[in-house]
């Protein structure tokens, strides 16, 4: 399989998907704006919805604008995959070599597919010396995932051909190991 695929991949984000993102972000945020100022009409909203709605717009809000924003800001790729090892500049700017990754495995979360690398402890704790990535870090690991999770979400791929692509280069660099994780 990695005689089939070029020796560096690059991939950059789409700017269909992140139109589509923005999108239901837009919409999402209506909705949640229209709960909280009650633009349905209906006098029967608690106190408790017309909260949640605030916070839907927050959110929502945010979310729109960094789908917006990246769209008008992407002049490039942000995940590199080499036989040396793999970059996503979305997480770290620093290449993790797979002689630091012990596995590659997928996870599915609400219907959101993840490349998750279980990678080393040193590894960790050099790519992971801030307070705000450990907080990252142990986000996941609450999540039941153990290591970096790469999302495939707007990018000119899926994460299937994400997870193809990584596990071809990881037994390309380390021909006696399985790529897939415990």
């Amino acid at each position: 399989m990695g005689a089939q695929i070029p020796d560096d991949i690059e991939i950059g984000y789409s700017s269909l998907r992140l139109l589509r993102l923005a999108g239901l972000g837009v919409v999402m945020t209506l909705l949640s704006a229209g709960i909280a100022f009650n633009w349905f009409g209906s006098s029967r909203i608690d106190g408790f919805y017309v909260l949640i709605g605030y916070l839907g717009v927050v959110f929502f809000g945010l979310a729109t604008l960094k789908a917006i924003w990246t769209l008008m800001t992407a002049t490039g790729p942000v995940v590199f995959i080499s036989r040396d090892g793999i970059c996503d500049l979305r997480i770290v700017n620093e290449l993790m070599p797979w002689d630091q990754i012990e596995g590659i495995s997928s996870y599915e979360y609400r219907r959101q597919k993840f490349v998750v690398l279980k990678i080393s402890g040193a590894l960790e704790n050099q790519i992971f010396a801030t307070r705000a990535a450990k907080a990252r870090l142990l986000a996941n690991r609450m999540l039941g995932v153990d290591g970096i999770a790469i999302t495939a979400s707007g990018l000119t791929v899926d994460a299937d051909a994400l997870l193809k692509a990584c596990q071809s280069r990881y037994s390309d660099a380390r021909p006696g190991q399985k790529p897939t994780a415990a």
